[in-house]
């Protein structure tokens, strides 16, 4: 993933861009479930965030570990997590009414455009609103 974002983003000219990761970009890249996924890579060339809603749910099952949880909170304070604010608040308004995302989607996406970040994610969702920063990867 980092090398086709790397690419893209070498391609259209940026360098280094405002990269917002999704709950299932986080949960491959801590499972090393796509050898692809390097994102320490991707901390090194761009500027990483996640939203206040990711972290919501990567923490919020009940079967979690110990030793996920520790996983999730250590990568967590490797990337600022950006709260929810009134301009996000406005945003998820405008993005849920035009493109019908559920509401913990529309608030990450919300997110990615107030904090002028590019979207990171794996989830289909997301294909259907025109977001022209969106970066979609398949598990």
């Amino acid at each position: 993933m980092a090398s086709r974002i790397k690419a893209w983003s070498e391609a259209n000219g940026t360098i280094n861009l405002r990269l917002l990761l999704d709950t299932n970009v986080i949960i491959d890249f801590l499972k090393q479930k796509n050898d692809t996924l390097n994102l320490s890579s991707l901390f090194l060339l761009h500027e990483c965030f996640t939203s206040v809603i990711v972290k919501l749910e990567l923490l919020k099952h009940p079967d979690i570990s110990l030793s996920e949880e520790q996983a999730i909170n250590d990568f967590l304070r490797l990337v600022p997590v950006v709260p929810i604010n009134s301009a996000i608040e406005r945003e998820t308004i405008v993005l849920s009414r035009s493109s019908r995302l559920k509401l913990p989607d529309a608030i990450i996406g919300a997110t990615a455009i107030v904090v002028g970040a590019d979207l990171v994610t794996g989830d289909q969702d997301f294909l259907k609103y025109q977001y022209e920063k969106l970066h979609f990867f398949k598990s």
